[in-house]
């Protein structure tokens, strides 16, 4: 109980600060309150028009003021900064508030990876609230660089900022009851705190059972009549727009308005350069007032929807005793974060922020461990018969699962640049065993050298897809050097690079070197002509076996849609 804030309420103490002039957008009520004046004390809202008195006045001129936005499902570690350089970007926009699975780092480094997530995101002006990630390791078709058990997780559960349990990605593992998966979804379920879920195309009976097993959200609609069944069947959506995920123009006309209350905003993964030059859940806002979406509905879905399915208390609306959590803008014609408040304080103003903050640096282990590769480790050998192909669709985590004839030479099988066919490795990198999927995929639009990083969902292992095996070679040999990152070499050069030595995801830099390095990739990858959306983001999929068709591993291809490891050849 605050007692400070009950004093200030109740006229016996002056308040922080009066916001005046603004138009509050009453989530609650589903009102617009006009000419009105927000009393802040101690970081939380003391009264709304209640006649207080405050120590200072901002004039909002006008402007919407509504609660701040909430990105409901975010892995950081895809920004490729570190959660302080990463606020640093999503504050200016608005966002106030993230739910975070560290998925991500937790694959390479497990109950560390955790740690340092939450160690340096404490005392930041950002609020990262967790959730404990369901699958390390993803599936039991690669290779990641730790486990977690519910064993584990007990001790997450006293963390007051972890919130439930992460997406649950391994869907038939819960349809088959998997015991170890099972328990940890009994852990929380005991504790009375949400699951979220990762079902792409999951329907009917199948889909029922999932929703049985406890699991209350997703993530990965892509059709409005498949977000429209998993709500009839008690699910919250979250509305995805990502860097390479571009789910939400789609899903927009299953939102009506007596269902808008189970929908929330989220980006899922999203580089740093979408984050500055886009947006973040302000984009995303946008594209929902732009499709149609009722204004005071939008603000709900980025905001106090998902307060309510993740039990976040005092946040996603403007009531007292809620957090002083605020975005002013002028209109709903074209969503503009001009102030941005955080815990009663201006922290943006026009797109930048006004208060520096410092950062908490926390060691961490080195995270690349390859065996000595030689160039004779990228050869695919001829048999005489078709291959499968990966293919790639734009604007899709999705798949196709192809199958073409390559030209052998000298026994060897070679990329395809007229039809658009590489080849692709996915390399183990944590433990030294030589692991080395290989396999072909189509639809990158490389046509010289290679392209690498060791961001590959969900185990992180290194990924290159390549025209010829020097530049492969280089490439792999670079990102070992660089302790993980992103890079493009062209037969013995090294075009580009952006090392990530934090757990080989993120960058120890700031977000300006960060977004610059991209956005020299993304100028490069235009000269080159390459035809893939974010090309690197897209390449980082395509070893995540849980989301169809065709995918490959450090143990090799899997057709997730029979959940099987597949040969490269076709008979």
């Amino acid at each position: 109980m605050n007692r400070d804030v009950i004093d200030a309420a109740t006229g016996k103490t002056i308040c922080d600060v009066n916001y005046t002039n603004c138009t509050v957008v009453d989530v609650l009520s589903g009102r617009f309150l006009p000419n009105s004046i927000v009393s802040v004390k101690g970081g939380f809202i003391a009264g709304i028009n209640d006649g207080l008195d405050a120590k200072e006045s901002i004039n909002l001129e006008g402007m919407f003021l509504a609660p701040g936005l909430i990105d409901a499902h975010v892995h950081i570690e895809s920004s490729l900064l570190t959660p302080a350089e990463y606020a640093r970007v999503v504050l200016p926009r608005g966002t106030t508030t993230v739910v975070a699975d560290p998925h991500e780092i937790a694959n390479v480094m497990g109950y560390d990876g955790m740690r340092y997530m939450l160690n340096v995101s404490r005392d930041i002006p950002l609020d990262v609230y967790f959730m404990v990630p369901s699958c390390v390791p993803a599936t039991d078709f690669d290779t990641a660089g730790a486990a977690l058990y519910a064993s584990d997780m007990h001790q997450f559960l006293q963390e007051p900022r972890v919130l439930g349990l992460g997406e649950v990605m391994n869907y038939p593992g819960v349809l088959a009851r998997n015991p170890q998966l099972m328990d940890k979804i009994a852990l929380f379920q005991s504790n009375g705190r949400p699951i979220d879920g990762h079902s792409p195309g999951l329907r009917g009976a199948s889909l029922s059972a999932y929703v049985v097993a406890g699991i209350g959200s997703d993530h990965e609609c892509t059709t409005p009549e498949e977000a429209l069944e998993k709500v009839e069947k008690g699910m919250y959506i979250m509305l995805r727009e990502g860097s390479t995920a571009k789910d939400l123009r789609p899903l927009l006309p299953a939102i009506t308005r007596e269902n808008a209350s189970r929908f929330m905003l989220c980006s899922d993964d999203r580089h740093c350069n979408d984050l500055r030059d886009e947006g973040h859940m302000d984009f995303s806002l946008r594209m929902m007032l732009e499709g149609g979406i009722d204004p005071i509905d939008a603000i709900r879905i980025a905001s106090s929807n998902a307060a309510r399915w993740f039990g976040i208390p005092g946040q996603g609306a403007i009531a007292p005793g809620y957090k002083a959590d605020f975005v002013a803008f002028p209109s709903f014609e074209y969503f503009e974060a001009k102030i941005v408040v955080k815990n009663g304080v201006i922290v943006a103003r026009n797109g930048a922020l006004v208060q520096e903050f410092a950062t908490v640096g926390t060691p961490i282990r080195d995270s690349v461990n390859i065996k000595w590769l030689t160039i004779d480790d990228f050869v695919i050998p001829d048999k005489g018969k078709p291959v499968r192909v990966i293919e790639v669709n734009r604007e899709s985590l999705l798949t196709g699962n192809g199958i073409s004839r390559l030209e052998g030479i000298r026994g060897r099988l070679s990329a395809d640049i007229e039809r658009d066919i590489l080849k692709i490795f996915v390399i183990e990198r944590h433990t030294g065993s030589g692991n080395i999927g290989k396999g072909f995929i189509h639809g990158l639009g490389l046509k010289r050298g290679a392209i690498g990083s060791t961001i590959s969902h969900d185990s992180h292992n290194m990924i290159i897809a390549g025209v010829d095996d020097v530049s492969i070679f280089k490439a792999a040999r670079h990102l070992n050097k660089i302790k993980g990152g992103l890079v493009y070499a062209v037969g013995d050069e090294i075009l580009l690079d952006l090392p990530l030595p934090v757990a080989g995801l993120m960058s120890d830099k700031p977000a300006d070197f960060v977004i610059e390095r991209l956005t020299a990739f993304e100028k490069l990858f235009r000269q080159e002509g390459l035809t893939a959306t974010s090309p690197l983001m897209t390449l980082s999929f395509m070893a995540l076996p849980v989301i169809p068709s065709l995918k490959i591993t450090d143990m090799g291809l899997v057709d997730v849609d029979r959940f099987e490891r597949v040969s490269l050849y076709v008979d």
